[in-house]
């Protein structure tokens, strides 16, 4: 068939746009080389030195011929601080692949480094719960034991290298349900929840805990009787902090502070005072003994179903402070206690890994 002269044009014109529209993009990048090798011809630089990098810092004006290879390590970014960076970092003489890593810090761990001398970051790179602010600390506390980098971090994070009850803080939000009360972390001398509730304790007694933490215990209480026929009843929970210095006095009296420092809280610094925690015993085991070996492993095993976390096990004696106590238990939500359960955590070290910022 014959095609009409129209036709024809109409169909050659076709073709062209479609080639143009697929070789423009050619040309353009033709064109941006072509920029580029402009202004690298003006500053005396080699093509071969080009990145994304070097390309911001010469259309931004900010060049320095002594890092042009520094500019070759680092990672552009589309961010506002990425100008801040380069020009914060490079004087202090950290190196371009260094920098990389300090864009990934925090933006107040940046701010707080760019203020300090240059420091060897190396061992810190991936180590999520670093804090600039105890570099020196981490250091010293590296030298004098054999421990991990990663470990270092957490232990000095959480003052394991001070002596207990010193450089103590107090809780800003006692209310919280993973509001931290240890040897270096104390509560308001007049807190009390204002939530309280009570259960049926195991001396026949109401025994005072907190509303949320009820409701858990009384499914935890449930659970452990259907799967185990066993009952776990509350020796004591919440108390006031004029309870907790009478019982501390008494023990001191009986054993000596430093004893008694291994298995009870001074007052003000007691998990009790929370409405937080629970002290269990089963009522068959006999008076001396609160769980047998059986009794434990069902709740070590399962407290997590209902929010709850052994807060002193063997193995973290070393970070509580405390004796083990397998019958002391702590509310801290379900989501909380499945994460510390699954990665055999103390809630120290939980709050130091995924609560804190740095």
């Amino acid at each position: 068939m014959k095609l009409k002269p129209w036709v024809k044009i109409t169909l050659f014109l076709f073709i062209i746009i479609i080639i143009f529209i697929s070789i423009k993009p050619l040309f353009k990048k033709d064109n941006n080389i072509n920029n580029n090798k402009s202004i690298y011809e003006e500053y005396h630089i080699p093509i071969s030195k080009q990145s994304k990098t070097l390309d911001y810092v010469l259309n931004n004006n900010i060049y320095d011929e002594k890092y042009l290879d520094e500019y070759q390590d680092i990672n552009y970014k589309e961010e506002d601080y990425f100008k801040d960076i380069l020009l914060s970092f490079l004087p202090l003489g950290y190196k371009g692949k260094e920098i990389n890593y300090i864009m990934s810090l925090s933006s107040l761990n940046r701010n707080k480094l760019k203020n300090k001398e240059y420091i060897d970051l190396s061992n810190y790179y991936n180590i999520k719960n670093f804090n600039v602010d105890n570099y020196d600390r981490y250091e010293e506390y590296f030298k004098n034991n054999n421990y991990e980098y990663k470990d270092v971090v957490t232990y000095v994070n959480l003052n394991l290298d001070l002596p207990v009850y010193t450089n103590t803080e107090e809780a800003i939000d006692a209310n919280n349900n993973l509001v931290l009360v240890n040897k270096y972390n104390s509560l308001p001398a007049d807190y009390k929840p204002s939530d309280l509730e009570t259960v049926k304790g195991y001396y026949g007694d109401q025994v005072p805990m907190r509303k949320e933490t009820k409701e858990a215990f009384l499914n935890l209480q449930k659970a452990v009787k259907e799967e185990k026929g066993i009952e776990l009843m509350a020796t004591t929970a919440f108390r006031t902090q004029a309870r907790q210095n009478a019982l501390y006095t008494d023990y001191v009296a009986k054993h000596g502070k430093e004893k008694a420092d291994t298995f009870s809280a001074r007052p003000g610094y007691s998990e009790h005072q929370t409405g937080l925690a629970i002290d269990l015993k089963n009522p068959i085991r006999p008076s001396g003994e609160r769980l047998n070996d059986d009794d434990y492993d069902w709740l070590k095993n399962n407290a997590h179903r209902f929010g709850f976390i052994v807060r002193y096990k063997k193995e973290k004696e070393f970070i509580t402070g405390y004796d083990e106590e397998d019958w002391h238990i702590r509310y801290v939500g379900i989501n909380e206690a499945t994460i510390i359960y699954q990665e055999n955590l103390c809630l120290e070290e939980y709050i130091d890994l995924y609560v804190k910022q740095y």
